[in-house]
């Protein structure tokens, strides 16, 4: 029969196979359905307004999983100082024991008790630190998932609405530029009764390092999935406002849930490619050709 810490372990790994296989089966999804859609006749291409049932369960059912691993790693890393603290003692214990029967003090049993409540709590200890390993690994797995997902979305077309499992975007028609975030600030005053939390007002560090254009664009530190999420992206929608909410971490392009009001940001490396093509045809223009 195995021990409870070895069944608990058990269990957890069943958690984390389950999640790497919805995760799986998301990406392929992702693929499968651009395939689809590329073999239609471009003028029938429309923007999904929300996915089959199927796949919408199976995206719900991933965000779950995802959320519920990641309450469980913080769990872990907040107890951890706890079973270590515990091992210590214990440890502390078995030398003061030791001595104790080198003295003749104790019996060899209370000594060989004392062993083995160290070697319980060093397997306890161990037993948080893989889990932790395994909940890092199994989110590190999503975040890839979702990077490459976003990867594979096509270009929406105009008031098109698209939701995947890592992000929900939507390309109003509504001209955008910052100084219209006074308007979104009122409407958030007005229903939530706080500020617009604004995490990011055009380019900052997090941008830079990321290697995105974001001067045009706005970050707002609310959660898709919040109450304050989902009021906000109902009034962009009916504002046609575009804007991309991520629902999470996704490595290089998102450091966590926020919706981002504005055009998608461009690659900066793009832009100076870009800039840079402009300037070799200027120069290449014959003298008394340039407008």
């Amino acid at each position: 029969m195995k021990p409870e810490w070895a069944e608990s372990m058990s269990k957890r790994m069943k958690f984390t196979a389950v999640l790497a296989v919805v995760l799986a089966s998301n990406l392929v999804c992702a693929f499968a359905g651009d395939a689809s859609e590329s073999t239609k006749q471009s003028a029938r291409v429309v923007a999904r307004s929300a996915a089959p049932a199927a796949p919408k369960k199976l995206q719900a059912t991933r965000r779950m999983l995802i959320e519920r691993m990641k309450a469980s790693r913080e769990y872990l890393r907040e107890s951890l100082p706890h079973y270590e603290q515990r091992l210590a003692m214990q440890t502390a214990e078995v030398e003061n024991n030791r001595k104790l029967y080198e003295q003749n003090l104790i019996s060899q049993r209370e000594f060989e008790n004392s062993q083995q409540a160290m070697t319980n709590a060093q397997l306890e200890a161990e037993r948080i630190r893989h889990w932790i390993a395994e909940d890092d690994a199994a989110l590190s797995l999503a975040e890839k998932n979702a990077r490459a997902e976003i990867g594979a979305l096509r270009r929406l077309a105009p008031n098109g609405y698209e939701e995947t499992p890592s992000i929900i975007r939507y390309h109003g028609v509504t001209p955008w530029s910052p100084a219209l975030i006074a308007k979104v600030a009122k409407f958030f005053q007005a229903r939530f009764k706080k500020e617009l939390p604004v995490s990011a007002a055009g380019q900052s560090s997090t941008h830079d390092r990321l290697g995105y254009d974001h001067r045009e664009a706005i970050d707002v530190a609310v959660s898709p999935g919040s109450r304050e999420g989902r009021g906000l992206i109902a009034y962009l929608r009916q504002a046609h406002i575009p804007f991309l909410a991520f629902r999470g971490k996704v490595a290089g392009v998102s450091t966590g849930p926020h919706i981002h009001i504005g055009m998608p940001s461009p690659r900066l490396h793009l832009i100076e490619a870009n800039q840079h093509a402009v300037e070799e045809d200027v120069e290449s223009v014959p003298t008394g050709q340039g407008g």
